[in-house]
């Protein structure tokens, strides 16, 4: 019942993307009526705002750097407002490219922007309908486009370049940084990536329900087994991160083993809480980030993550899937 369900809902969805209708309804709900001839500057603009449910930090980051690259190879200027459920410039500020939007450049009327919602649609097709650009795109997106974009305009764009070049830490989340590098030392670490959802009872996702008390501990046996089996083979710390406290508790017991403080929250399901909350999930990002290689590690019912396949692509380091 409950995926029949699903499937109805993803069909309307498809429905009112595939025709624009969501979007127009956007456009006249929050900008202006005016139809004379907008005098801003066209350009692309990722959105990520509480207008649209966005899915995971990693997924935001897909549709941040696809909308960019395409930017980049047709020659428009970029803009990213991100703006929920925190301000990304908070912990990210401009590195090589100024992302952010500069005073009185945006329009705000409907002859002069246009909505692209991008979500749940596997090629970027629909943005490039926009082309060439006459007005202000505001583009939803969390799926990665680079591909096919580099395909399309005889590119060779990487994800981790096009990141380091639109980004690099605030002084406070550098601070951060610096402090975790200090302390695993000069010799460098690997990482281990652990994510149960709900599985185990202390992460908040969706719809994932909680495994019976007897199963969790099973399934944590069997994480702890194979972090054992790396950490006493390994030569240089291992950082582990995940998004269950409960397996960050049992890791901490193990020797030749790095955890980071904090709560781990999904940024779709908590708004509203302390910056500090979501400098934990941009830590342990740019962190897996400079490791020498990264283990993603699950059993079956276990989430495929993609948090640690981006965090590789940052630096191109070597990146690694151990299904228990």
């Amino acid at each position: 019942m409950w995926q029949s369900l699903q499937g109805l809902k993803k069909s309307v969805t498809l429905f009112f993307n595939a025709y624009g209708l969501r979007e127009i309804q956007m456009l006249l709900k929050y900008h202006k009526l005016s139809f004379r001839e907008s005098v801003k500057k066209p350009m692309l603009i990722s959105m990520v705002d509480d207008r649209r449910q966005g899915k995971g930090l990693t997924d935001r980051f897909k549709g941040i750097i696809s909308v960019y690259a395409l930017a980049k190879a047709v020659g428009v200027p970029y803009r990213c407002i991100y703006n929920h459920p925190f301000n990304l410039d908070d912990f990210l500020e401009p590195n090589e490219y100024n992302w952010l939007p500069k005073a009185d450049e945006l329009s705000e009327t409907v002859s002069g922007v246009r909505f692209k919602l991008l979500r749940k649609q596997h090629t970027i097709k629909r943005l490039l309908k926009v082309l060439p650009l006459k007005r202000q795109v505001r583009v939803y997106a969390n799926l990665d486009y680079l591909d096919e974009i580099n395909i399309k305009y005889h590119k060779q764009y990487e994800w981790g370049t096009l990141f380091k070049e639109l980004f690099k830490p605030t002084k406070a989340l550098s601070d951060r940084l610096q402090t975790h590098l200090t302390q695993l030392g000069d010799s460098g670490y690997i990482a281990c990536v652990f994510r149960f959802q709900n599985l185990l009872g202390d992460f908040k996702e969706y719809h994932v329900k909680p495994l019976p008390k007897p199963q969790q501990q099973q399934l944590i046996e069997q994480n702890i087994g194979m972090l054992r089996k790396i950490a006493e083979r390994s030569t240089v710390p291992v950082l582990v991160t995940s998004d269950s406290a409960a397996f960050l508790s049992e890791a901490k017991k193990l020797t030749n083993i790095y955890t980071i403080p904090g709560k781990v929250v999904h940024v779709d399901n908590v708004s509203g809480a302390e910056k500090e909350v979501y400098m934990k999930s941009f830590v342990d990002f740019l962190m897996l980030s400079r490791a020498r290689r990264i283990y993603s590690i699950g059993t079956d019912i276990m989430y495929r993550t993609d948090f640690p396949l981006y965090a590789a692509k940052i630096n191109a380091i070597p990146f690694e899937r151990i299904k228990i």
